[in-house]
């Protein structure tokens, strides 16, 4: 089956997660929307305007399809883990063919333990060892503690898991039992080592630097009383919080070391529209926790607090990104040099 794209369109890509579940919603006009887990995250006007130039292609089509004609590809796949098969197809189809706006090479690369790998030795970042391991015994995570030498305490969580749920902290070896009541067995799952990152004040806190292209925005400011931190700038923000943040934008945006770090983390990944959360050490350093193109960047905000507070940072982040993707010649589209995903995953020679 052919089908023939417009001179100057392109393909959303989008695809049926892996394990081939997806989630249900009831919307504001009552009707039951699917939830699509780990997906980038635009917002709805972009996204229309994005559909009216596109034809959609959702993986994996019932028969063989093949696209003629089109410019661009835009890949809403954002999850190594999630959508590893899409990304296998996509970057064989179109890999070396066209600019793909967050290329399917470069997202493989943001799996928790590649992205380990590929992010280790930046000055003043501190990338916490990260193995990815499949569950299909009782002893299998204690198993993979000893061989791989992590010392307590660590971190599990089940693969794809963007959002914390089942995240577990292993403190003692007596605390192996947490992972056995979740819902562990025959999944992969990451352990990483844990890195304190309390500072002198007592708080744990977490920055959040968002990207497009290659202009880099401070996106949330979170200190905790807890290492357990999601939210970008509280649990349940107030207008304080947001006024917090706000008041935080020019220091971090002005911090060389922040930059630094940052910028070279995003000149590795390679990715067009993608966040950054890192734990804040005292002494200027940081800490990983993650990078991914899944990230809540320009989500609306849930919570009783006036949003509108942050409107002029995140109106600047939608600005620059609706300039940025109307320009596919400027994406960071992987070139040919760089590994297959199949060859990052290891599936071939």
């Amino acid at each position: 089956m052919a089908i023939k794209v417009k001179k100057g369109k392109g393909i959303l890509f989008e695809a049926v997660p892996d394990n081939g579940q997806v989630g249900m919603r009831v919307g504001e006009n009552g009707r039951a929307q699917y939830v699509w887990p780990n997906r980038m995250v635009l917002p709805d006007d972009i996204l229309t305007k994005l559909k009216k130039d596109t034809v959609p292609f959702l993986y994996p089509p019932p028969k063989p399809i093949e696209y003629q004609g089109a410019s661009w590809i835009v890949n809403m796949c954002a999850d190594a883990d999630e959508y590893r098969n899409a990304l296998i197809g996509l970057d064989q189809a179109f890999g070396d063919k066209l600019p793909i706006f967050n290329h399917p090479r470069a997202v493989a690369m943001t799996r928790r333990d590649l992205s380990a790998k590929l992010l280790d030795g930046i000055p003043n970042l501190i990338v916490p060892k990260c193995v990815r391991f499949k569950a299909d015994a009782n002893n299998s995570f204690q198993k993979t503690f000893e061989a791989e030498g992590f010392k307590y305490p660590v971190l599990v969580r089940p693969a794809t898991s963007q959002t914390g749920r089942d995240l577990v902290k292993i403190d003692t070896p007596f605390d192996w039992v947490k992972v056995y009541q979740t819902h562990w067995y025959g999944k992969y799952h990451y352990m990483t080592q844990f890195v304190d990152f309390q500072g002198a004040d007592g708080k744990f806190t977490k920055i959040r630097v968002a990207f497009v292209g290659d202009t880099m925005f401070f996106r949330g400011y979170n200190p905790s009383d807890t290492w357990k931190i999601f939210a970008a700038y509280s649990d349940t923000p107030t207008d304080a919080d947001l006024l917090r943040y706000m008041d935080k934008i020019e220091e971090f945006e002005k911090n060389a070391t922040l930059i630094q770090v940052c910028q070279e983390i995003r000149r590795r990944c390679g990715l067009d529209f993608f966040g950054i959360d890192l734990g804040l050490l005292d002494g200027g350093r940081f800490v990983l926790f993650e990078t991914n193109a899944a990230m809540s960047i320009l989500r609306p905000t849930i919570g009783s607090a006036d949003f509108k507070i942050i409107k002029p940072q995140q109106d600047q982040i939608e600005r620059s990104l609706r300039g940025y993707m109307a320009l596919p010649a400027q994406w960071q589209s992987t070139e040919g040099s760089s590994p297959t995903v199949r060859a990052t995953f290891g599936l071939e020679p």
